[in-house]
Protein backbone atom coordinates (compact mmCIF):
# COMPACT_ATOMS: atom_id res chain seq x y z
CA UNK A 1 0.00 0.00 0.00
CA UNK A 2 1.23 3.50 -0.81
CA UNK A 3 1.45 5.97 2.08
CA UNK A 4 -0.56 9.20 2.14
CA UNK A 5 2.73 11.12 2.48
CA UNK A 6 4.01 9.59 -0.75
CA UNK A 7 0.71 10.38 -2.48
CA UNK A 8 0.82 13.99 -1.29
CA UNK A 9 4.41 14.42 -2.53
CA UNK A 10 3.66 12.80 -5.90
CA UNK A 11 0.57 14.91 -6.48
CA UNK A 12 2.36 18.10 -5.45
CA UNK A 13 4.89 17.43 -8.21
CA UNK A 14 2.10 17.65 -10.82
CA UNK A 15 3.86 15.21 -13.13
CA UNK A 16 1.56 16.07 -16.05
CA UNK A 17 -0.67 19.15 -15.99
CA UNK A 18 -3.02 20.85 -18.38
CA UNK A 19 -5.07 24.00 -18.12
CA UNK A 20 -8.68 24.41 -19.22
CA UNK A 21 -11.27 27.17 -19.05
CA UNK A 22 -14.60 26.08 -17.58
CA UNK A 23 -17.40 26.46 -20.10
CA UNK A 24 -21.09 26.99 -19.21
CA UNK A 25 -21.74 23.37 -20.28
CA UNK A 26 -20.01 22.17 -17.09
CA UNK A 27 -22.09 24.31 -14.71
CA UNK A 28 -25.03 22.89 -12.73
CA UNK A 29 -28.05 24.48 -11.05
CA UNK A 30 -25.85 25.54 -8.10
CA UNK A 31 -23.85 27.66 -10.57
CA UNK A 32 -20.62 25.70 -10.09
CA UNK A 33 -18.98 22.74 -11.86
CA UNK A 34 -21.24 19.71 -11.56
CA UNK A 35 -20.17 16.38 -10.11
CA UNK A 36 -20.15 14.58 -13.46
CA UNK A 37 -18.38 17.50 -15.15
CA UNK A 38 -15.31 17.10 -12.93
CA UNK A 39 -15.00 13.54 -14.19
CA UNK A 40 -15.66 14.59 -17.81
CA UNK A 41 -13.01 17.30 -17.63
CA UNK A 42 -10.46 14.86 -16.18
CA UNK A 43 -11.14 12.17 -18.78
CA UNK A 44 -11.05 14.73 -21.62
CA UNK A 45 -7.59 15.78 -20.41
CA UNK A 46 -6.51 12.13 -20.24
CA UNK A 47 -7.76 11.38 -23.76
CA UNK A 48 -6.00 14.49 -25.08
CA UNK A 49 -2.78 13.40 -23.38
CA UNK A 50 -3.06 9.90 -24.87
CA UNK A 51 -3.38 11.47 -28.33
CA UNK A 52 -0.68 14.12 -27.86
CA UNK A 53 1.84 11.68 -26.35
CA UNK A 54 1.22 8.98 -28.97
CA UNK A 55 -0.12 6.49 -26.43
CA UNK A 56 -3.17 5.59 -28.53
CA UNK A 57 -0.81 4.21 -31.18
CA UNK A 58 0.97 2.17 -28.49
CA UNK A 59 -2.36 0.79 -27.24
CA UNK A 60 -3.28 -0.21 -30.78
CA UNK A 61 0.09 -1.78 -31.58
CA UNK A 62 0.29 -3.65 -28.26
CA UNK A 63 -3.43 -4.55 -28.31
CA UNK A 64 -3.49 -3.50 -24.65
CA UNK A 65 -5.16 -0.49 -23.03
CA UNK A 66 -6.04 0.79 -19.56
CA UNK A 67 -9.41 -0.13 -18.06
CA UNK A 68 -11.01 1.42 -14.94
CA UNK A 69 -12.76 -0.66 -12.28
CA UNK A 70 -13.74 2.09 -9.84
CA UNK A 71 -13.48 5.84 -9.35
CA UNK A 72 -14.03 8.08 -6.38
CA UNK A 73 -14.33 11.88 -6.38
CA UNK A 74 -13.68 14.12 -3.39
CA UNK A 75 -14.71 17.78 -3.54
CA UNK A 76 -12.86 20.58 -1.72
CA UNK A 77 -13.51 23.98 -3.36
CA UNK A 78 -16.00 25.30 -5.88
CA UNK A 79 -15.12 26.09 -9.48
CA UNK A 80 -17.18 28.52 -11.55
CA UNK A 81 -17.79 29.34 -15.21
CA UNK A 82 -14.90 30.95 -17.11
CA UNK A 83 -12.33 30.01 -14.43
CA UNK A 84 -9.03 28.67 -15.68
CA UNK A 85 -8.41 25.39 -13.91
CA UNK A 86 -5.33 23.19 -13.74
CA UNK A 87 -5.63 19.42 -13.96
CA UNK A 88 -2.81 17.08 -12.95
CA UNK A 89 -2.70 13.34 -13.58
CA UNK A 90 -0.39 10.55 -12.44
CA UNK A 91 -0.44 6.74 -12.48
CA UNK A 92 0.81 4.77 -9.49
CA UNK A 93 1.62 1.08 -9.98
CA UNK A 94 -0.41 -1.09 -7.61
CA UNK A 95 1.27 -4.36 -8.57
CA UNK A 96 4.84 -5.43 -9.20
CA UNK A 97 4.51 -5.56 -12.99
CA UNK A 98 2.17 -2.54 -13.41
CA UNK A 99 -0.73 -4.89 -14.21
CA UNK A 100 -2.87 -2.91 -11.77
CA UNK A 101 -2.61 0.79 -11.13
CA UNK A 102 -4.16 3.75 -9.35
CA UNK A 103 -4.72 6.97 -11.32
CA UNK A 104 -5.00 10.30 -9.54
CA UNK A 105 -6.39 13.48 -11.04
CA UNK A 106 -6.22 16.69 -9.06
CA UNK A 107 -8.21 19.69 -10.25
CA UNK A 108 -7.19 23.14 -8.99
CA UNK A 109 -9.30 26.28 -9.23
CA UNK A 110 -8.01 29.56 -10.61
CA UNK A 111 -6.66 30.53 -7.15
CA UNK A 112 -4.55 27.36 -7.13
CA UNK A 113 -6.63 25.65 -4.45
CA UNK A 114 -7.39 21.93 -4.73
CA UNK A 115 -11.01 21.73 -5.88
CA UNK A 116 -11.45 18.01 -6.53
CA UNK A 117 -9.47 14.79 -6.45
CA UNK A 118 -10.46 11.77 -8.54
CA UNK A 119 -8.85 8.45 -7.67
CA UNK A 120 -9.46 5.48 -9.95
CA UNK A 121 -8.40 1.86 -9.64
CA UNK A 122 -7.68 0.03 -12.85
CA UNK A 123 -5.51 -2.35 -14.80
CA UNK A 124 -4.27 -3.03 -18.28
CA UNK A 125 -6.63 -4.96 -20.54
CA UNK A 126 -5.82 -7.28 -23.43
CA UNK A 127 -8.00 -6.06 -26.32
CA UNK A 128 -8.06 -9.54 -27.92
CA UNK A 129 -8.63 -11.88 -24.96
CA UNK A 130 -10.66 -9.24 -23.08
CA UNK A 131 -8.77 -10.08 -19.87
CA UNK A 132 -6.57 -8.13 -17.47
CA UNK A 133 -2.85 -8.49 -18.10
CA UNK A 134 0.46 -6.82 -17.38
CA UNK A 135 1.54 -4.36 -20.07
CA UNK A 136 4.65 -5.08 -22.09
CA UNK A 137 7.88 -3.44 -21.03
CA UNK A 138 7.55 -1.31 -24.19
CA UNK A 139 4.13 0.01 -23.10
CA UNK A 140 5.35 0.65 -19.55
CA UNK A 141 8.34 2.56 -20.96
CA UNK A 142 5.97 4.62 -23.13
CA UNK A 143 4.04 5.69 -20.01
CA UNK A 144 7.23 6.33 -18.08
CA UNK A 145 8.86 8.34 -20.88
CA UNK A 146 5.75 10.56 -20.98
CA UNK A 147 6.19 11.13 -17.22
CA UNK A 148 2.79 9.58 -16.43
CA UNK A 149 4.11 6.96 -13.96
CA UNK A 150 5.11 8.07 -10.46
CA UNK A 151 7.47 5.20 -9.70
CA UNK A 152 10.18 3.92 -11.99
CA UNK A 153 11.37 0.69 -10.35
CA UNK A 154 9.05 -1.98 -11.73
CA UNK A 155 9.94 -5.67 -11.66
CA UNK A 156 9.17 -7.62 -14.84
CA UNK A 157 8.50 -11.33 -14.83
Amino acid sequence: MISENFLRNICEENLITQKRVVSPDFIDCNQHVSESSYYNIAIDVLQDLHRELGLNECFSAEKTAPIVFSSNIEFFREVFVDEEITISVVLLPESINFRKWRRIFEIYNQAGELSAKIISQGAFFDLQTRKVKAPSLKLYEAFRSCNLVAMQDIEWE
